[in-house]
C-alpha cells in the first residue's frame, strides 16, 4: 500500500536569504533541506539571526507609520524622477521579486541579489530597492555620465580605472554592489552638476539630457546607499563615494556637507589604513592598487585646499604617509594581471643626420604633471604649517617650534626652487593649448591649467604672511591675473567652483591694498586690476547653479569707490586748506558717477588739488561688501579665499 503524500506545512519563519529580500520562503523536497529560493541560488539554507519578538512594542507605533510613509515617499519621488530621465520601469515589485537561478541581462533581477546588509541597515532595504529602480530607469543616463567623468573630473581627480569603470556600469555591476553603486552615484551628482554650471566643451553631448534628472537626485541615492554604520563598511568604493561627495558639496556650496562627507572618509581611511601600504589587503590587483593611491593623493590635495580656503586642520600629514605616487602609465596599459609598456617613440625625427645615434624614449603621461601639482600641495602643506606658527602665539601655549629650530619660510626662496622643478617639467605642462575634445591631448591641457592654478595659489599663500608694499601688492596681483587670463576658458569652467576659490587670493591681496593708505597713481592701477578680475570671475561664473556674484559685486564696489573719488577731488579742490579732513570724510558711497583716472575735474588746471591727496584712506564702510574676508589678523584661515 502505497503511503499517503507528506503535506508540506507553511514555514512559520522564513529563511536568512529571503528574510533579507522580503521574499516567500517556499519549503520544498530537497535532500539538503533547503527551500525553494536557496536551492534555486545553490546558496545554505539557515536560520541564524537573533529571535524578535513580535507585534508591535510599545510607544513605537507612531515611527512605525513615520517609516512606512517615508519609504512610500522615497518610492513616488524616485519613480518621478525615473519617469524624467524617460526610462521607464517594466514590471510589478511583485514580477520584480520572482526568482531566477542566475543573472539575466535584465537589469531587474538584480533585486534577486540584495546587497550585504551592514549591521543596523537591515531596516533600509526598501530605501536601496528604491534607489535601484531610480538608477535602473536612469540607465542610459549614468553611462553617459560616466563617459563625460573622464573628460571633465578625471584629470584633476583620477578616482577610477576608466576601462574598468566603465565595463562594470555597462555590465550593471554596480546594481549587484552596493559600494560601487554609491560611487557610481556619487560621480554622476557631481558630474551633472558641473554640466549644470557650464562645465561642457565637447560638442558630443547635450547639457538638457544630462541634468535631468539632476545632481541632488544623484547625491540623495549616493548618500543613502552609504550605511550608518560606517563600523562595518569596508573597501575603497564607500572612501571614494564619500570624497567624491565632498568634492560635489564645494561644487554647490554646501562647505558643512563638503566638511561632512570629509569627515567620513577620513574615519574610513583611518580603519581601512589607507594611508599606509602595509596595511592594504595582499591580494590587490595592478588596478586597485593604482585607484587606491590616487585616492589617496587626490584628497590629500583636497584636503591641503580646504584647509587654505575655510581653515581647519590638515588630517593627513605627508610624513605620516607610506602610499607611493600612482604610476605613470596610461590606463588602457594597466590592468588586473601587470602593467603593459607603452609603445616606444623614436628620440628624433627622419631630419636627423644619419650618423647619429637615434634614441628611444618611452611617451610622457599625463600623470607626471598630477604627480607634480601633488608635489605643490606637498609643498604648501609646510608653508601652511609655518604661517600657523607665526599666529600660534596667540593661543596662549608655550611655542615648542622653536626647539626643532625650523627653517624660515621666505617666498623668494621657495619660489626660486619651485620654478626651477618647473622649468625641469616636459614642455606639454608648461603651456597651455586650447581645448580639442581629444582626451588624449586635453588631458595634458587640464595638468597644465591646474599646474598654473596651484602655482598661483602658493605664491598667494607664501606672501600672506609677508610685509609687502602696495607696489609689490599689485604686481603679484596682476601676474596672478594674467596666468589664469591665458588659460583657455574651457579648461577653467571645467575645473569649476573650486577655481573661484583660488581667485579669491587675489581678492585678498588687493583688498588689503584699498584698506592701507592710496595715492591716486596706486588707487588707479588697483582699480584696473580690480575690473580685469571682475572680467574674469563674470566669465567663469556664468551659467554656475550657485553663483556667488563676485563679479557683479566687485564691479559695484568700484562705482562706489569711483564716486567717493570724484566727490573728494571735488570738494578738495575748492577748500584745500581743509585737506586732512576732506580725506577722512564720509560721503555718500552711493555717488551714481564714475571716477576717470588722471582727468581733472573741469573748469580746474591740470594736477591742481592732486598733491593734497597723494595719500589718502578710504572709508571702512567703502570696504563693508568686500566680497572676500579683509581681516588680516584672522587666525582661523589666514588667507581667507572663500566668497562671503
Amino acid at each position: 500500500m502505497s503511503q499517503k503524500p507528506r503535506k508540506l506545512q507553511r514555514v512559520s519563519k522564513a529563511c536568512d536569504f529571503c528574510n533579507r529580500r522580503s521574499i516567500k520562503c517556499r519549503p520544498i523536497e530537497d535532500p539538503l533541506g533547503r527551500c525553494q529560493n536557496c536551492a534555486d541560488f545553490d546558496v545554505p539554507c539557515t536560520f541564524d539571526r537573533p529571535a524578535k519578538r513580535r507585534g508591535v512594542k510599545g510607544g513605537s507605533r507612531a515611527s512605525g507609520r513615520d517609516v512606512r510613509l517615508v519609504s512610500a515617499s522615497v518610492d513616488n519621488d524616485v519613480h518621478i524622477a525615473a519617469g524624467s530621465a524617460g526610462g521607464r520601469a517594466s514590471g510589478s515589485p511583485t514580477s520584480r521579486s520572482s526568482h531566477r537561478p542566475s543573472v539575466s541581462s535584465d537589469p531587474w533581477s538584480t533585486f534577486n541579489h540584495g546587497w550585504p546588509i551592514a549591521e543596523g541597515d537591515d531596516h533600509d532595504g526598501p530605501l536601496h530597492n528604491s534607489w535601484k529602480s531610480f538608477a535602473i530607469a536612469c540607465d542610459r543616463q549614468v553611462r553617459n555620465l560616466v563617459q563625460v567623468y573622464f573628460e571633465i573630473v578625471y584629470p584633476i581627480f583620477p578616482l577610477f580605472h576608466m576601462p574598468s569603470l566603465i565595463e562594470q556600469v555597462n555590465s550593471k555591476e554596480h546594481l549587484r554592489n552596493q559600494g560601487l553603486f554609491a560611487s557610481t552615484m556619487a560621480l554622476c551628482s557631481l558630474v551633472s552638476a558641473r554640466v549644470r554650471d557650464g562645465a561642457l566643451y565637447s560638442n558630443r553631448w547635450h547639457r538638457e539630457e544630462l541634468i535631468d534628472p539632476p545632481s541632488e537626485a544623484f547625491f540623495a541615492a549616493a548618500r543613502d546607499s552609504i550605511p550608518r554604520d560606517l563600523v562595518a563598511v569596508k573597501g575603497i568604493h564607500y572612501m571614494r563615494a564619500c570624497a567624491i561627495l565632498a568634492i560635489a558639496s564645494i561644487q554647490n556650496g554646501q562647505i558643512k556637507n563638503m566638511q561632512k562627507y570629509s569627515g567620513f572618509y577620513h574615519t574610513l581611511t583611518s580603519m581601512e589604513g589607507l594611508y599606509d601600504e602595509k596595511l592594504w589587503p595582499k591580494d590587490l590587483t595592478p588596478i586597485e592598487t593604482e585607484e587606491r593611491r590616487r585616492l589617496f593623493w587626490s584628497i590629500y590635495t583636497l584636503d591641503i585646499y580646504s584647509t587654505i580656503v575655510w581653515g581647519g586642520v590638515i588630517r593627513y600629514r605627508e610624513t605620516h604617509s607610506l602610499v607611493r605616487y600612482p604610476s605613470e602609465i596610461d590606463d588602457e596599459f594597466i590592468t588586473h594581471h601587470g602593467y603593459g609598456v607603452p609603445p616606444i617613440l623614436p628620440g628624433s625625427d627622419s631630419l636627423s643626420p644619419s650618423n647619429v645615434t637615434v634614441v628611444s624614449r618611452q611617451p610622457v603621461t599625463w600623470l607626471r604633471g598630477w604627480n607634480f601639482t601633488t608635489d605643490l600641495y606637498r609643498i604648501l602643506e609646510h608653508v601652511v604649517d609655518g604661517n600657523r606658527r607665526h599666529f600660534s602665539s596667540a593661543n596662549g601655549t608655550t611655542p615648542v617650534w622653536p626647539l626643532f629650530s625650523p627653517l624660515s619660510i621666505s617666498e623668494p626662496a621657495v619660489m626660486d626652487q619651485v620654478l626651477t622643478m618647473y622649468s625641469a617639467l616636459p614642455p606639454q605642462f608648461r603651456e597651455t593649448l586650447p581645448t580639442t575634445g581629444d582626451m588624449s591631448k586635453d588631458l595634458f591641457g587640464f595638468q597644465s591649467a591646474n599646474i598654473q592654478a596651484t602655482l598661483q595659489l602658493l605664491r598667494m599663500v607664501l606672501l600672506s604672511r609677508e610685509e609687502i608694499g602696495v607696489e609689490r601688492k599689485c604686481d603679484v596681483a596682476g601676474e596672478v591675473l594674467s596666468v589664469f587670463s591665458n588659460v583657455p576658458v574651457e579648461y577653467l569652467k571645467a575645473i569649476s567652483s573650486p577655481l573661484l576659490h583660488h581667485l579669491g587670493g587675489i581678492g585678498y591681496i588687493l583688498g588689503s591694498v584699498m584698506e592701507g593708505s592710496l595715492s591716486e597713481a596706486s588707487y588707479t592701477r588697483v582699480r584696473t586690476l580690480l575690473l580685469e578680475m571682475a572680467d574674469l570671475l563674470e566669465r567663469l561664473e556664468t551659467g554656475l547653479h550657485r553663483a556667488s556674484g563676485a563679479g557683479e559685486r566687485l564691479r559695484s564696489q568700484v562705482d562706489r569707490i569711483d564716486g567717493y573719488m570724484r566727490t573728494s577731488v571735488l570738494l578738495n579742490l575748492t577748500a584745500p586748506s581743509n585737506a586732512t579732513q576732506i580725506v577722512n570724510a564720509k560721503s555718500d558711497p552711493a555717488v551714481p558717477t564714475s571716477y576717470t583716472p588722471g582727468i581733472p575735474a573741469a573748469g580746474t588746471l591740470p594736477g591742481a588739488g592732486l598733491d593734497q591727496m597723494s595719500q589718502f584712506q578710504l572709508p571702512p564702510e567703502l570696504l563693508a561688501d568686500w566680497p572676500w574676508p579683509l581681516d588680516s589678523c584672522n587666525t582661523e584661515g589666514f588667507l581667507p579665499l572663500a566668497f562671503e
